[in-house]
C-alpha cells in the first residue's frame, strides 16, 4: 500500500495552499473510490483491477488479459453480419398516425374552403409536426425524469390542438368533418406517445418496480456537490476569512447544532457534519442508482428512504432551531440554513416520482399477473385503465354526434362535449403522473369529473347548456352512450371515487380540497379565455362567438359554484406579484 505521498496524482510541486490541496485529495479520493468502487484509492493494485472490471468489454482491456494469461496480445475479430430489428407494433401505430396527420393536414391546405385560414393552418403543420418528433424521441427514454415530463407536455400540447380543431369544426359547418378527422388522428399521436413512454420503461424491465428518481441520475452529483459546499462554509473550512464588519454566522450556528444534537441524544446525526461521513453516504447512494439503470432504481426503491431518514431527521432538528417564541421562521444563521436546504434538496431527489403507471398503460392487462410483480393493481390504476376505456368509447359517440345537425344550439352542445372529452384526457395524465389511489393528481383530476357532474345533472335554476337538453332530440341509442360514458367517466369507478366525497366532508382537509379544485376549475376557465382569440381567427362567426364562451364559462362557473364555500371567489388573474420596493415599504410603515 502506497502512501498519499507516493501517489503520482498528489504532486509536491503544487502551490495551492495546503487547505485547498487536502480538500483536492479528498475530492479525488471520493472520485476514485465512487466510480471505481475500491476501498483504498492509493492501491495500485486495487485501481489496475477495478479499471479492468470497468472496461472489460474494452477490447484494450480484452488484450492486456490475453497478454496475461501468454496468449496472443490481439485476435481477430469475428464480423456477424447485422439484422435488422424488426419494428414493433407501436412503431407501426406511430407510423399510421403520421400518416393520417399528414393527409388531414393536406386536406386543409387545399381545401378551397379554407383558403382564407391557410397560413394559420400551415403554421399548426409546422407546430404539429415538430412535436410529434420531440414527443416520440422523448417518449423512448422515459426512464429520465426530464424526458418523461417532455413526454406529457408534448401530448398535452398535441391534445390542446385536437381540442381546438373541434371547436373550429364545430363552428365551421362546411369543413367540420375534416378538423375533426384531423383531431382524431392527433388523438392518435397523443396516445402513441403515452404508449411508447410505458414502453419504454417496461422494455428496461421496470415491470413490477414502482420507484422512480425524481431527477436525472446525472443532477445527484451536482446536488452532493451543493451539500458538501454547504458544509464547507457552515464550519468555516472554505479558507475565506471574515470581514472586518462580518459576524461569524456559520459557526455560531455549527456550534448552537452541535449542541442541540447532543442536548436531545441525537449523536448518530453529528456524524453528518463531518465532511468524509456525509460524502460516504451520498456517494454509496449515487453508486447504488446505478447510473439510473433499472437494477439500481429498484434496488433504490427499498433502502433510500431508510439512509436518507437521518438526512431527514437532521434537517428537522435545525429547522426547530431556526424558529423564534412564536413559531415563526427566524432564520438567524444562512450558513445553517442553506446547508439544511441542500441537504434536503439532495433527499428530495430520492423521493419516488411518478410515471410507474405508464407500464400499465402500455401493457394488456393478461400481463399484469406475474410479469409485473407480486401485487395487485391499486384503486388508482383500476380507475386509470377504466378512463381510457370510456374516454375512447367518449370519443366514438361524440364522432357520430357531430353528424346530426349544425344548428346554433346543437353546435354549443358539441362544443361543451368536446371540452369534456379534452378534459378526461386532462385526468388520464393525472393518474398516470399519481402514486396513490387519491392522492394530489387523482384530486386535482376530480376537478374535470365535478364539471362532468354539473353538466349533466344540474341543479334547479342553473343557466347554461345542459345534457338534457342537448340530447333530447337526438338518437336514443346515442344519447344512452354518451350518458354511459360520462356517468363511467365522472362516477365512483372513474373521476369521483368514494374518497372525493370523504374529502369534501372532511372538516379539516375540506378547505384544502376546495381549494385546489377551485384552482384547476380556474386554470380552465383561463385557458378558454387565452384561446378565444386564435378561436375567432380560425372559425367563421356563424353561431356568435359570445354564444358559445357564455355557455362554457356557465358551466365551468356552475361547477365552482357547487364548491360552497369558495363559490363567491373569483378566479385571479394570470400575474406575478413582487415584494414593494424597501423605499416604499418604510414609508407605509412611517404612516402606520
Amino acid at each position: 500500500m502506497t502512501s498519499a505521498s507516493s501517489n503520482p496524482f498528489y504532486g509536491s510541486g503544487s502551490t495551492s495552499p495546503s487547505g485547498a490541496s487536502g480538500y483536492q485529495r479528498m475530492a479525488l479520493d471520493n472520485l476514485i473510490r465512487r466510480e471505481l468502487k475500491v476501498s483504498d484509492p492509493n492501491d495500485p493494485q486495487q485501481i489496475a483491477n477495478a479499471l479492468l472490471e470497468r472496461f472489460k468489454e474494452d477490447p484494450r482491456a480484452r488484450a492486456i488479459n490475453q497478454e496475461a494469461r501468454g496468449l496472443p496480445f490481439l485476435q481477430a475479430l469475428q464480423i456477424s453480419s447485422p439484422v435488422a430489428q424488426a419494428s414493433t407494433s407501436t412503431d407501426t401505430e406511430l407510423r399510421q398516425a403520421k400518416d393520417d396527420i399528414d393527409r388531414d393536414l393536406q386536406e386543409l391546405l387545399t381545401n378551397s374552403l379554407l383558403k382564407d385560414v391557410t397560413p394559420e393552418i400551415e403554421g399548426w403543420a409546422q407546430a404539429v409536426r415538430s412535436a410529434i418528433q420531440e414527443g416520440t424521441l422523448a417518449a423512448r427514454f422515459a426512464l429520465d425524469p426530464r424526458q418523461r415530463d417532455k413526454g406529457f407536455a408534448i401530448r398535452r400540447q398535441l391534445g390542446d390542438y385536437a381540442r381546438m380543431a373541434r371547436l373550429v369544426g364545430a363552428l365551421s359547418p362546411t369543413a367540420a368533418s375534416i378538423y375533426r378527422s384531423f383531431a382524431q388522428s392527433l388523438d392518435e399521436a397523443s396516445a402513441v406517445i403515452l404508449v411508447l413512454m410505458g414502453e419504454s420503461l417496461s422494455n428496461v424491465g421496470f415491470n413490477g418496480g414502482r420507484f422512480l428518481l425524481q431527477v436525472p441520475y446525472t443532477e445527484l452529483q451536482v446536488r452532493r456537490d451543493a451539500a458538501i459546499y454547504a458544509l464547507r462554509n457552515l464550519v468555516g473550512t472554505t479558507q475565506e476569512a471574515y470581514g472586518p464588519n462580518d459576524w461569524p454566522r456559520g459557526l455560531d450556528g455549527y456550534r448552537l447544532l452541535l449542541r442541540e444534537l447532543e442536548a436531545q441524544g441525537y449523536g448518530d446525526l453529528r456524524a453528518l457534519l463531518q465532511e468524509n461521513e456525509l460524502a460516504r453516504v451520498m456517494d454509496e447512494l449515487i453508486v447504488r442508482a446505478d447510473h439510473g439503470r433499472v437494477q439500481g432504481l429498484r434496488a433504490l426503491g427499498v433502502t433510500a428512504r431508510i439512509d436518507i431518514d437521518r438526512f431527514r431527521r437532521l434537517v428537522l432538528i435545525g429547522q426547530q432551531m431556526a424558529v423564534d417564541e412564536q413559531n415563526q421562521p427566524s432564520p438567524w444563521s444562512p450558513p445553517l440554513t442553506a446547508f439544511l436546504e441542500a441537504l434536503l434538496l439532495f433527499a428530495e431527489a430520492f423521493d419516488s416520482s411518478g410515471g410507474f403507471r405508464l407500464v400499465r398503460v402500455a401493457r394488456p392487462p393478461i400481463l399484469y399477473y406475474g410479469l409485473f410483480g407480486n401485487r395487485v393493481a391499486d384503486a388508482g390504476e383500476d380507475r386509470l385503465i377504466n378512463l381510457i376505456v370510456q374516454r375512447n368509447r367518449l370519443a366514438e359517440a361524440l364522432d357520430c354526434l357531430a353528424d346530426c345537425e349544425c344548428s346554433g344550439n346543437a353546435a354549443l352542445c358539441q362544443i361543451v362535449l368536446d371540452k369534456l372529452l379534452y378534459d378526461t384526457d386532462r385526468s388520464i395524465d393525472l393518474y398516470c403522473y399519481g402514486q396513490q389511489p387519491f392522492g394530489i393528481p387523482e384530486q386535482r383530476a376530480s376537478a374535470y369529473g365535478l364539471l362532468i357532474e354539473v353538466f349533466a345533472h344540474p341543479a334547479a335554476g342553473e343557466a347554461g347548456p345542459k345534457l338534457g337538453d342537448c340530447l333530447a332530440q337526438r338518437d336514443p341509442e346515442l344519447a344512452r352512450r354518451i350518458r354511459d360514458s360520462l356517468h363511467a367517466i365522472a362516477g365512483p369507478d372513474g373521476l369521483r371515487p368514494p374518497a372525493f366525497h370523504t374529502e369534501f366532508a372532511h372538516p379539516q382537509r375540506r378547505a384544502a380540497f376546495q381549494g385546489l379544485l377551485h384552482q384547476e376549475l380556474c386554470q380552465q376557465r383561463n385557458r378558454e379565455e387565452q384561446w378565444r382569440s386564435m378561436v375567432e381567427t380560425m372559425a367563421p362567426n356563424c353561431h356568435g362567438f359570445e354564444t358559445v364562451y357564455d355557455g362554457i364559462f356557465e358551466v365551468i362557473d356552475r361547477a365552482i359554484g357547487r364548491l360552497g364555500a369558495l363559490a363567491p371567489r373569483a378566479c385571479p388573474p394570470t400575474d406575478i406579484l413582487l415584494p414593494p420596493h424597501p423605499d416604499v415599504s418604510l414609508g407605509r410603515s412611517s404612516l402606520i
